[in-house]
């Protein structure tokens, strides 16, 4: 405990990473001053701005945003562009930062949070939501329910069961990996500990009802068992496939799958016309709730889908270097998986979590959170150091292959035969 409290006040990220889970509005409002400070001295000591594709995304984004406002004349939407470069300033904050947090630490603090996130449902349950005390008090713990109305789910401190579903799915994605490195390195008290804690998550998950949550969370499963051992994954993963019509059954809220899926059918159209209506600069994050609400007289908040709320509210060019970005990130984690070795901590990682990002925003677009959205632009930003490390290690090989082989070839073209050298006055015979 007392060593948890020194490492707190020795990395004061860590108490921010904390809040964001505990007292969500103050964590947030913790890494906006993070945000602001990383912009302060943008400006102050003149840095260049990072040419990574993430950063240029975000920063394409906030572009697009102007030109929103530009074309709609909608002066209030400039919040949207507010929103994204405080997001950028987050995401350089940790680029440059690297040395802020170890990524065992995040992952860590990730993994807890899911724990507290089950927990927390119970306990924030009884505060009493009648007093404008009371209401607050909810309010700052992230127990206040946003956008959702229906039977209740689990979402803890998170406003909405979807976001509380993926945080849950990142924390089993993180416990995965780590479970994965304490039976390499037989670590038996981690061991045991993972196994207390991934009951909880899957519990946690079921719990929120999502049914993408839960798709997701038996991939995970799998996944992880397909990096243990083949002959455990091949009969377990048959095994599922046969059993796929009864999990259909027991996976949450399955009775309602098909209506659900007509509403999210009807959102994505609806989407994708306000994407037709503003095709080049979209209708910005702000301006999508407006849009829809003109078109359709509902006040959906998103697109319910990640590629569809880029391309609606960036616009055409955001969402084809969206799908740039995508293609070349996937790319680099294919190959980490093939350079590096079975039990590398930090390939493991990226594998089991970034694709959770695209997995969970086919169905919905949780990135719409910002407690959420942090913490994948900080996951990010550890992806794009790794990927830049790998990259400039394939390079340095390649320049070593072609230098080592360059030296071969003048070596073969230089050196003869022994019995055809002859010596100066001597007749060869």
């Amino acid at each position: 405990m007392i060593n948890g409290l020194a490492k707190v006040k020795q990395q004061p990220i860590i108490l921010g990473l904390i809040l964001l889970y505990v007292l969500p509005p103050v964590g947030m409002a913790w890494f906006v001053g993070y945000a602001l400070l990383e912009w302060r001295a943008q400006f102050m000591e003149k840095k260049s701005l990072p040419t990574d594709l993430i950063s240029l995304l975000l920063a394409l984004m906030a572009a697009s945003s102007i030109g929103a406002v530009l074309v709609s004349w909608q002066v209030a939407d400039l919040l949207s562009t507010l929103i994204l470069v405080g997001y950028l300033g987050i995401y350089l904050f940790w680029l440059r930062h690297p040395e802020q947090l170890h990524i065992r630490q995040f992952a860590w603090i990730t993994i807890w949070g899911g724990v507290y996130i089950y927990f927390s449902e119970k306990l924030l349950s009884m505060i009493p939501k009648e007093s404008i005390v009371g209401q607050a008090a909810s309010f700052l713990t992230g127990h206040v329910l946003f956008g959702y109305n229906g039977k209740p789910r689990l979402y803890g401190s998170t406003f909405n069961p979807n976001y509380g579903c993926y945080l849950l799915i990142l924390a089993l994605a993180f416990l995965s990996v780590e479970l994965l490195r304490a039976i390499h390195m037989k670590n038996t008290r981690l061991i045991a500990l993972s196994l207390l804690i991934i009951p909880v998550l899957d519990l946690g998950i079921y719990e929120t009802g999502s049914r993408a949550g839960f798709v997701i969370m038996l991939l995970l499963h799998l996944l992880f068992l397909y990096k243990l051992s083949l002959r455990v994954f091949i009969p377990i993963a048959a095994i599922v496939l046969v059993s796929a019509p009864f999990l259909y059954h027991w996976m949450p809220r399955s009775n309602g799958t098909e209506s659900s899926m007509a509403k999210r059918l009807e959102i994505w159209g609806n989407s994708w016309h306000i994407f037709t209506e503003n095709p080049f600069f979209g209708a910005t994050t702000l301006g999508f709730r407006r849009d829809y609400a003109a078109l359709n007289g509902e006040l959906i908040p998103h697109a319910h889908d990640l590629f569809l709320a880029i391309f609606s509210s960036s616009g055409v060019f955001c969402g084809l270097f969206f799908l740039f970005v995508l293609g070349i990130s996937g790319y680099s984690l294919i190959k980490a998986q093939r350079l590096s070795t079975k039990t590398n901590y930090q390939t493991s990682l990226f594998l089991f979590a970034l694709p959770t990002i695209i997995a969970y925003g086919i169905m919905d677009f949780t990135l719409s959170s910002p407690q959420v959205m942090i913490m994948v632009l900080i996951l990010l930003s550890y992806w794009t150091r790794y990927a830049a490390r790998m990259n400039q290690f394939m390079r340095l090989q390649k320049t070593l292959r072609r230098f080592l082989n360059g030296k071969v070839q003048m070596t073969k073209k230089s050196s003869k035969p022994a019995m055809l050298q002859t010596s100066k006055g001597l007749s060869g015979k």
